[in-house]
């Protein structure tokens, strides 16, 4: 696992500061590469610089994020002694896409460069926004699956997207708030284009968050509870006393309305209850 940014910016950029501009003799190197009787492995390195947003309304969170590219052409060997830098219109690249982008912007141009033993290099640094499918059934005590997915843009029997562990990092310290973020590995799957009929290598970079409850604890339930005790205070005044007894009850309904408004803007619209909900009815009764 990767752990350090200035050992993953050596990893990554290392010998292509200086290197110079490919020249290669064979002209048709936009074709896809032999890999022999198996597809193409595209293998891929991806570091989490930082993690600013999760936006739970939205079901989107926003990052910063590097990602290295690295594939083997034999086309491509030379004599050089360091890597040499080459344009996307000289040679075969598998058409990377990050299919859960809604926004990105960014920092940089992706590089490419070719080492001499005809291994190609892409890197590329985004800052945007992704989308995640959210599971806010224990709300506010749930957890979420965060990725990246990549796919690219050939068949799965010509290209395979690819990732180990210890290609794989984030930084120590996230400005996220209110969240705790593990890095929880990889999955590989196939990705089926029913528009096109053609079925894709998809890899998904996980990444796990927890929610810590503390800021939901103190700003939500706990001025809830009182709410609900303050009802209670009905069943010790007089029966003759109705006035008081409805307009405490009133009070009370109308501040749990006012408490769901208030969860309603930080959550999507959603078809089930969360724990939140679950507890809100609950007090209503």
């Amino acid at each position: 696992m990767l752990k350090s940014l200035a050992g993953l910016l050596v990893f990554m950029f290392a010998g292509q500061a200086f290197a110079e501009a490919c020249h290669f003799r064979d002209q048709d190197l936009g074709t896809l590469p032999d890999s022999g009787n198996g597809p193409v492995e595209i293998n891929i390195l991806l570091y989490l610089n930082d993690l600013t947003e999760i936006e739970d309304a939205q079901q989107s969170f926003v990052s910063d994020v590097f990602i290295r590219a690295e594939w083997m052409d034999s086309r491509l060997v030379h004599r050089g002694l360091t890597p040499c830098t080459a344009e996307a219109s000289q040679i075969w690249t598998p058409g990377l896409m990050l299919l859960n982008r809604r926004a990105i912007e960014r920092v940089y141009d992706p590089e490419l460069s070719v080492a001499p033993d005809g291994r190609v290099i892409k890197v590329l640094r985004a800052y945007g926004e992704f989308t995640f499918q959210a599971d806010l059934s224990d709300f506010p005590f749930d957890h979420q699956e965060l990725y990246f997915t990549l796919i690219s843009k050939y068949e799965v029997r010509e290209v395979k997207v690819v990732t180990s562990p210890q290609k794989l990092g984030m930084a120590e310290h996230l400005s996220v708030a209110n969240w705790q973020i593990q890095l929880d590995g990889s999955r590989s799957s196939e990705h089926y284009i029913a528009p096109v009929d053609r079925t894709i290598s998809r890899l998904d970079i996980i990444f796990h968050a927890q929610r810590l409850t503390g800021f939901y604890t103190w700003q939500l339930l706990v001025p809830l509870f009182l709410v609900v005790m303050m009802t209670w205070t009905v069943f010790w005044i007089p029966h003759e006393f109705v006035p008081p007894r409805v307009g405490l009850v009133a009070t009370a309904m109308l501040t749990l309305i006012a408490y769901r408004f208030a969860i309603a803007s930080i959550l999507p619209p959603i078809a089930y209850l969360t724990r939140l909900d679950k507890f809100m009815v609950a007090s209503s009764v």
